[in-house]
């Protein structure tokens, strides 16, 4: 939250608040795919371990930096890109500790507590951040946040993780993995066609999303509070679909991820058009249920397909598309926004993520249903 608000206090601009969250989001296109491979490879504990301890060096040198008041809006960029780079490593390793940690029949149940857990950082860290920047600044909400770190790193040392299943075959080198684990996606129909309308939902709903703090100030007229409030509501709606799916997943498959994404392609148009701030705030809770039900929901039924020898590749490729779409979509409506405004595009946004997949929906055959 901070990384966007400090950018739109910088600039006032929405293209470097698009700019700032692709380079939070584009290292997982080039980085993901290397650390799926690695993740296949070596310790996963001791990865996420050291990535997390970068990930805190970098927070308190932002933090630092802007306390002395010598970050601009490059310097913000260039270190938003770092931890985009961080961040992009991480989420292989990450998404292959959950199923180290459980039994396969509780895997689906694993994944989406996990996404419980996740999300509710997202409902609590906006208010914290909300307060400590109006009250604090900026500086003091990057150096708390690289403080959270810690947490992690220090759950990661003690937890137990079952042992991962002998490969059936040595490693190779790490480009022909990363081509056998393509290979492997382009074979398996369902994963191919869930990492396909992934990438929907991410370029034309998540990179909507991303223009929030251009909403809070230039439309809704309410500032980092109001940047808090919306960015909150959407942990609460990702949170509730967090309980719905750690209840059942029985409903689950790529159909209903197809029509939740057309669901959240409605909601935005919607978000886009509207100047009521407190019409919003449940138009972007539903929206965080409908894009955690799409993306938690095709983790779900992606790791319970998916063979644990390529699981890391496998999973590095959804972060890749996930991520990377996020970070095309944060760029391109930013861009776009400079010059169209920015609740028309929104709108056309929305428009083209329920569009695209509808046609999806529609072409799709018995087969491709899990």
């Amino acid at each position: 939250m901070a990384l966007g608000w400090f950018a739109w206090q910088l600039t006032g601009s929405e293209f470097w608040v698009g700019l700032v969250a692709f380079t939070q989001f584009a290292p997982a296109v080039v980085f993901g795919p290397i650390f799926g491979v690695l993740a296949d490879r070596f310790d996963r504990r001791r990865a996420s371990i050291v990535i997390n301890a970068l990930g805190t060096v970098n927070m308190l040198t932002l933090g630092v930096l802007a306390w002395l008041g010598l970050v601009d809006i490059y310097v913000l960029t260039a270190q938003s890109l770092i931890q985009g780079a961080l961040d992009g490593a991480h989420t292989p390793v990450r998404m292959t500790l959950v199923p180290n940690l459980v039994s396969r029949n509780q895997l689906q149940s694993a994944i989406a507590t996990s996404s419980i857990s996740f999300n509710v950082s997202r409902f609590i860290g906006p208010a914290i951040a909300g307060a400590v920047i109006a009250t604090q600044g900026v500086a003091a909400a990057f150096a708390i946040n690289g403080v959270s770190y810690l947490a992690y790193i220090f759950a990661l040392s003690i937890v137990e993780l079952r042992p991962s299943v002998a490969r059936s075959k040595p490693p190779g080198h790490v480009g022909a993995e990363m081509l056998d684990g393509i290979r492997y996606i382009v074979q398996h129909r369902t994963i191919r066609g869930l990492l396909l309308i992934i990438a929907v939902a991410s370029v034309f709903g998540r990179g909507a999303l991303e223009m929030m703090p251009a909403f809070a100030d230039a439309v809704f007229r309410r500032g980092a509070s109001g940047l808090a409030i919306l960015t909150a509501s959407l942990g609460a709606g990702s949170i509730a679909a967090g309980l719905l799916l750690s209840r059942s997943t029985a409903w689950l498959d790529s159909r209903a991820i197809k029509i939740a994404v057309i669901s959240a392609g409605i909601f935005i148009v919607i978000f886009g058009a509207t100047e009521s701030f407190w019409l919003a705030v449940p138009v972007v809770v539903s929206l965080g249920s409908i894009l955690s039900v799409c993306g938690v929901g095709s983790q779900i039924l992606i790791q319970t397909m998916v063979e644990d020898e390529v699981r890391g590749r496998v999973s590095s490729f959804w972060g890749m598309i996930a991520f990377g779409g996020t970070a095309l979509g944060s760029l391109a409506v930013g861009s776009a926004s400079a010059v169209f405004g920015l609740q028309v595009t929104v709108m056309i946004t929305g428009f083209l993520c329920g569009a695209a997949a509808l046609i999806a929906l529609v072409r799709q055959t018995p087969d491709h249903i899990n």
